[in-house]
């Protein structure tokens, strides 16, 4: 981003950094009080044998919704033939998308190696190994996806000016980050799952991001904050941290990592909440407070 560090608010300070507001585009901003050196700051992020997350179970419905999400995307524009997914994980939507909805092209970019070595080896994808602006593409793409990536990454703008040149005259953006005004977050605080200050940089508003958006000439067509996938989810987590003043162990725990006697505590409390918090954000899916910010633009000349 360009603006960040001249003029801005702290407007919270946990775990040994501070999160800070740009008062010019209202961006949020993470900084360390130990700067973090980034690279191979993804190399646990998935294992290393098959590129998982969770247990065979979660990875199963995850697998569903990449499916979701790839029928989505082909319903948004059903002439499409190319996609560019960048922070494509192990690629799932990416071999949907070439399986079942006949993409002629479909290319990801991923720096951690095993879930990159996965996409390339076993599903056969074009996955690229290194970051997004150190690519150069030559062709154009009809659909470009950033999701749960912008928050990770140090040159926002500079990712928006090269997505709107590698888009085709009309093309479509879906781009989906944490949505820093949640119910959760403003309750939860520090607490908030979406927080994870362990590898996020950057927070942003409905506001700020399409801001960010229509400064680089892409028009906003659709904005949503719900999520099936995260909202619910990200809600309950959030709420359990907060009510039990500790980390998320349920989340942790799905993914076979810390097991001990609270993980009982922490999922039945989440079992209880978990209706609760999927109605909220029900309720909440025409405003601006749900857990993401989900945004179709189109590049706009």
């Amino acid at each position: 981003m360009t603006c960040q560090k001249e003029n801005f608010e702290i407007i919270l300070q946990t775990k040994g950094c501070k999160l800070c507001q740009c008062l010019l585009c209202g961006i949020i901003f993470v900084q360390q009080d130990k700067p973090k050196k980034l690279k191979g700051i993804y190399d646990n992020y998935y294992k290393e044998k098959n590129a998982s997350r969770f247990g065979v179970i979660v990875e199963w419905i995850v697998k569903i919704f990449r499916f979701g999400r790839a029928y989505k995307i082909s319903v948004l524009r059903p002439k499409a033939k190319s996609i560019l997914d960048i922070g494509s994980g192990r690629g799932w939507m990416l071999y949907f998308m070439k399986k079942y909805f006949k993409y002629e092209t479909a290319i990801g970019t991923q720096i951690a190696d095993s879930a990159y070595l996965f996409s390339k080896n076993k599903l056969k994808l074009e996955t690229y190994d290194k970051d997004f602006l150190e690519l150069p593409f030559l062709e154009r793409f009809d659909i470009i996806t950033i999701l749960h990536v912008l928050e990770h990454v140090e040159n926002g703008e500079l990712y928006m000016e090269k997505i709107h040149k590698l888009l085709k005259d009309k093309g479509l953006l879906l781009i989906e980050v944490p949505n820093f005004n949640s119910w959760t977050r403003k309750i939860t605080k520090k607490h908030w799952l979406a927080l994870d200050l362990e590898h996020h940089l950057f927070f942003f508003t409905p506001l700020s991001l399409v801001s960010l958006l229509e400064k680089h000439n892409l028009k906003v067509k659709k904005i949503r904050t719900f999520s099936l996938e995260y909202s619910a989810f990200t809600s309950t987590q959030s709420i359990v941290n907060f009510i039990t003043n500790s980390d998320s162990y349920f989340f942790y725990w799905l993914q076979n990592k810390n097991f001990n006697l609270k993980i009982i505590w922490h999922t039945f409390l989440f079992a209880v909440l978990f209706p609760f918090c999927l109605l909220v954000n029900l309720c909440l899916y025409f405003s601006k407070n749900g857990e993401v910010i989900t945004i179709i633009a189109e590049k706009n000349d």
